[in-house]
């Protein structure tokens, strides 16, 4: 019901938001290409960056993610810089800039190393996809690592989406996202853009496009914020044209972020 009613709060502040008190400084923007895909969720953001492609061409995502998103248990030493993480039935333990891991007790070598970005360690997540049997595939069209096993969808923040996403009939696969933009506004607000190009080989209508971002917002907030969830949305989509391009932007309340996902399917009906 707590949540429940904080979505109901935070569809309301979307139109006109203003937090009482003085406004801190703005964070700096934020400008990532979309790299990671989790069933038909589009990962964006993750705090305290976005993942992201290294000088190895392999992809990093924040340790904490495995937690909080794909339902992982991790632990973090900043002693020692150690991470270990259970998950998908395995016990994983990282070093940053180290490329031995351990799975399970035994050394693996992987093909590049944790980091540490903006006081945070990110993890490849390639060596789930050589040695845990992780389902994925790769999206040639979307251009996009796509995890499909469903044990992994376990977050809050996919959960949030689903508990209250009252359209099902929508078809995923429609677009490629291509990259998505985080701009400070001065009323206490962000805005959020995604640009999206149609991959369905045919001319999408107006109002059949669901380009719908949920974002998840951190412990001292807590709760989430998204448009509504009557569908089709409004104001509905316009047409896109065959292979052409759609820029989406919507504002949020501006508090911690965890995370930010969307979806980009066609409404069926």
């Amino acid at each position: 019901m707590k949540r429940f009613f904080a979505v109901l709060l935070c569809a309301l502040l979307l139109v006109s938001f203003n937090e009482v008190g003085h406004a801190s400084a703005a964070p700096p923007p934020v400008k990532s290409k979309v790299y990671l895909k989790a069933g038909k969720f589009f990962v964006l953001y993750t705090n305290p960056a976005p993942p992201f492609v290294d000088e190895n061409n392999r992809l990093l995502v924040p340790l904490r993610t495995f937690e909080d998103l794909f339902g992982g248990e991790i632990s973090y030493s900043d002693s020692t810089k150690v991470a270990r993480l259970r998950w998908l039935d395995h016990e994983f333990v990282f070093l940053i800039d180290s490329k031995n891991a351990q799975m399970d007790g035994q050394t693996v070598v992987m093909d590049t190393k944790p980091v540490l970005k903006n006081g945070a360690m990110f993890l490849p997540i390639r060596i789930f996809l050589d040695q845990a049997e992780l389902e994925s595939h790769w999206d040639n069209k979307a251009n996009i690592l796509v995890l499909d096993d469903d044990r992994i969808l376990v977050g809050d923040t996919f959960k949030d989406f689903d508990g209250n996403d009252l359209y099902s009939n929508n078809a995923d696969g429609a677009f490629r996202i291509n990259d998505f933009a985080i701009t400070y506004r001065s009323n206490n607000t962000f805005q959020l853009t995604i640009n999206a190009t149609n991959i369905t080989g045919e001319s999408i209508p107006k109002g059949k496009a669901d380009i719908h971002p949920l974002v998840s917002f951190g412990a001292e907030y807590g709760g989430f914020a998204s448009d509504s969830y009557s569908r089709p949305v409004y104001p509905a989509i316009r047409e896109i044209n065959v292979n052409g391009n759609i820029s989406i932007s919507q504002n949020f309340p501006q508090k911690e972020v965890n995370y930010i996902i969307t979806v980009a399917r066609l409404f069926t009906e």
